[in-house]
């Protein structure tokens, strides 16, 4: 099993991040290659990175029905 560098790790955890914020998420094997070359500091990164992504996508799909919201109750007192 490999090691990863502070650098790769960096790496792995925006590409997680990608991937969790577009819902994209890696087959099995690609994880256990990620494993393999990077060890449990790579693969750590890169599903901490996912976990953030889909929290960062959650907020955002939040906000966009909260703005939803706010704009449909300002068009019903316009009328």
């Amino acid at each position: 099993m490999g090691e990863s560098t502070g650098d790769e790790n960096t790496n792995l955890y925006m590409r997680g991040v990608d991937e969790g914020r577009s819902d994209e998420l890696l087959e099995a094997s690609d994880l256990l290659d990620i494993l393999d070359v990077f060890g449990e500091d790579g693969m750590r990164s890169y599903l901490m990175g996912i976990i953030e992504g889909q929290e960062d996508a959650a907020e955002d799909e939040e906000d966009l029905l909260e703005e939803d919201n706010e704009d449909g109750k300002s068009e019903e007192t316009d009328t």
